[in-house]
């Protein structure tokens, strides 16, 4: 087996992986919103988490859930310079179930990670297939 052809197949693989896990995130992120509440809440405070390369800032919120329980959350994506401000009025979904779970409801908040994984995985699998190809066409010739 030449070095093109495991590259290649590796490359694929690697592609369908990250666009299938993407893929399976967008569907949960879809039943998320399905089955949660929208409220109001209230960015309490900016959470700085540093990193490897400088680190962000995550929005901690507070709302209020149908049923009036009091609920604090940090959201998950983090951005530098602060997607927020301290005191702004963000929509918000969460589970009722577990109201722990909750997101902004934001476009860049609730569907980043399965276009960056699905990006991604198009463009490992596509090399892949590009390799695959360029070695069927150098067998052929």
């Amino acid at each position: 087996m030449s070095t093109q052809l495991i590259i290649g197949i590796v490359f694929g693989l690697v592609g369908a992986l990250l666009a299938g896990i993407g893929f399976f995130v967008w569907l949960r992120t879809r039943s998320f919103i399905q089955n949660s509440q929208q409220v109001k809440a209230t960015v309490i405070r900016l959470a700085y988490r540093s990193s490897s390369d400088g680190g962000g800032y995550a929005p901690v919120f507070r709302f209020n859930t149908i049923d009036g329980r009091s609920v604090e959350v940090e959201d998950g994506l983090q951005s530098n310079p602060p997607q927020f401000q301290e005191g702004q009025v963000v929509d918000v979904l969460y589970d009722p179930q577990n109201p722990s779970r909750a997101r902004i409801k934001k476009w860049m908040n609730l569907y980043f990670v399965p276009l960056l994984l699905g990006g991604m995985g198009i463009i490992f699998g596509g090399i892949g297939a590009v390799m695959l190809l360029f070695q069927l066409l150098d067998q052929f010739a």
